[in-house]
């Protein structure tokens, strides 16, 4: 079944890249080449994870993503026959003595981290410090082994520094003096650095794929600039970022003997078997409305008193194949059928693909910077879609909320230039 799974998804790749108007970029043709890459992944695995896929399991990925390609298609029909006035702003690079002081600031936030990461994980080198770390922090359920409030208002900060000096580089890379180009990639470092800090790799990796889609949307031309040497050079570059992804797996807490490829295809590859085995064996309900779905909602409801549930963490169930761990990587599917069953797992879908295809389709008629900007900072959630439900349980959120008015704050402050009235069609 899984040689039948990766050939429909190549088919409807083909179809989707051709019926969304030959864009690599589409919610649908990327949903699709993950859902591609993560089988052909789950495939590379075969032998050891003695996979064997269920029909029903076929048909819920392929419906998935059949459904998105259709939705898409709707969006980019319905906008070819829409007109959308274009965005028409002015912009300026940051003043150097602004990324100077930020980039201090994020050194102070740095600094925090490392005492933070000392307080949880407690003494020895810091690789030991961060595997504990990042298990408590991560996993456990005390509110003393959690970081402080005030220090997550800290990385909300430095995240928004991120997408906001991506932005800035391919921008005004081009004309950018040397000092502030300097101080732009220092800038990005100390993001990464920042990210890398708090034990995940996720967060590096989705400015990864912010940087992607700002260059493809600002830079590259669109679909018609697409050629062989620039889709080389961008495989390439995903190349670069998966080694990364893995040479870092140290420093953030993790302990691996795969090599680059086991590693990297383990990862990739898990959502398709998970969620298969999911289906099979299913969890017993927890009784909390959205626990999955709706996590970062349901938390942010908790705190401020009006939910009245536990403090509780998502913290799915590992699964074995063949005698082998495939750890505890599942589709986003897996999180809409947990809380809401088969209808509800389409529903959620149907609205995912609708809000992400109705709002690409409109962005490149505007082009709004800002606009830009924001798609940059979600489009993650295309991405990892065949690894995790990003979309509803973190950018449907209250900490989301916040990232965005600090964004839109600061862009306006620091890049729009003074005196220009705010495009109604900035967002």
């Amino acid at each position: 079944m899984i040689y039948c799974l990766l050939a429909a998804l190549v088919l409807l790749s083909l179809a989707s890249y051709g019926l969304c108007g030959r864009d690599f970029f589409a919610p649908a043709t990327m949903l699709c080449l993950a859902f591609t890459f993560s089988c052909a992944c789950a495939l590379y695995n075969l032998s050891r994870w003695q996979l064997e896929l269920a029909p029903r399991t076929v048909g819920v990925i392929l419906g998935a993503v059949s459904i998105t390609v259709g939705t898409n298609v709707w969006a980019h029909g319905c906008f070819q026959r829409v007109r959308v006035p274009a965005w028409s702003g002015r912009e300026s690079p940051v003043p150097v003595w602004v990324s100077a002081v930020i980039l201090l600031a994020l050194g102070a936030v740095l600094v925090v981290m490392l005492e933070q990461i000392r307080r949880i994980g407690g003494g020895g080198s810091l690789a030991n410090a961060m595997v504990i770390f990042r298990a408590k922090n991560a996993y456990g359920i005390q509110l003393s082994d959690q970081l402080p409030g005030w220090v997550r208002q800290l990385l909300n900060g430095s995240a928004v520094v991120a997408f906001l000096y991506l932005f800035h580089l391919i921008r005004f890379g081009r004309r950018m003096g040397k000092t502030n180009l300097v101080l732009n990639l220092l800038i990005l470092a100390a993001c990464v650095a920042v990210s890398l800090l708090t034990g995940g790799r996720f967060s590096a990796m989705t400015m990864g794929v912010a940087g992607a889609v700002l260059w493809y949307m600002l830079r590259s031309g669109g679909p018609r600039g697409w050629k062989l040497g620039t889709l080389l050079r961008v495989m390439a570059a995903a190349l670069a970022v998966l080694y990364g992804f893995y040479a870092v797996k140290t420093l953030v807490g993790r302990q691996s003997e795969e090599t680059l490829v086991e590693y990297i295809t383990h990862y990739a590859g898990g959502g398709i078997p998970g969620l298969d085995l999911y289906l099979k064996d299913p969890p017993a309900p927890s009784g909390i409305w959205g626990k999955e779905t709706f996590y970062s909602l349901n938390n942010g409801l908790r705190k401020l008193g009006l939910l009245d549930i536990p403090y509780y963490y998502i913290h799915h169930e590992f699964r074995q194949s063949g005698g082998t761990s495939i750890g505890n990587i599942y589709t986003a599917l897996r999180d809409y059928h947990y809380d809401f069953g088969m209808a509800g797992m389409v529903l959620l879908h149907t609205l995912f693909s609708a809000v992400f295809s109705f709002w690409y389709e409109y962005q490149k008629k505007c082009r709004s910077h800002l606009g830009i900007l924001i798609w940059a900072m979600v489009y993650y959630c295309v991405v990892f879609y065949p690894i995790s439900n990003s979309f509803f349980a973190s950018v449907v959120s209250f900490g989301f909320v916040i990232r965005l008015g600090l964004l839109v704050l600061l862009y306006f402050v620091l890049i729009q230039k003074k005196g220009d009235p705010p495009c109604r069609n900035s967002l």
